[in-house]
């Protein structure tokens, strides 16, 4: 995805992978075009989705321009190693549920809603952060309630 290699429909026109005549228009939105930056930064519903998940995370910041700088502000100044693995857990696999919500949208119809969006990144991190990272058993509620904490443990 950083390197801009992912099938939006931007790439798949410079591809000529898409008919001449498809629309470019991002597929949750469709007030833009659908570029990598657009989509998962960009897009009114990935911006409300980064800023539920910034609130609950407890940092804030303006949204940069690309997903590059994006990356470097989600994890800065974090006090311990393992907070900065966390919230980068936090970052992918947020990224990987817009992913799978403009992927449903276009094969499922399913319109995308933010708060429940919001509710997958926080199951999905919660369980990939048990698996992934080891953080001390932290139930569920713990981590939608302060995840911060549960990394400090």
């Amino acid at each position: 995805m950083l390197l801009n290699r992912i099938p939006t429909r931007e790439n798949l026109r410079r591809r000529n992978a898409l008919p001449p005549d498809a629309s470019l228009g991002c597929v949750l939105c469709d007030t833009e075009v659908e570029s990598i930056n657009h989509l998962f930064l960009h897009c009114p519903i990935a911006m409300r989705v980064w800023l539920e998940l910034l609130r609950w995370v407890g940092n804030m910041f303006t949204m940069p321009h690309n997903l590059f700088s994006h990356w470097a502000c989600w994890n800065e100044g974090s006090p311990s190693k393992k907070i900065v693995k966390g919230l980068r857990l936090i970052w992918h696999s947020t990224i990987w549920c817009i992913w799978k919500a403009r992927n449903d949208k276009i094969f499922n119809a399913k319109e995308v809603e933010v708060l429940a969006l919001v509710e997958e990144v926080k199951v999905l991190s919660w369980r990939w952060c048990l698996t992934r990272i080891k953080i001390p058993t932290c139930l569920f509620y713990e981590w939608c309630w302060d995840p911060m904490w549960c990394l400090a443990r």
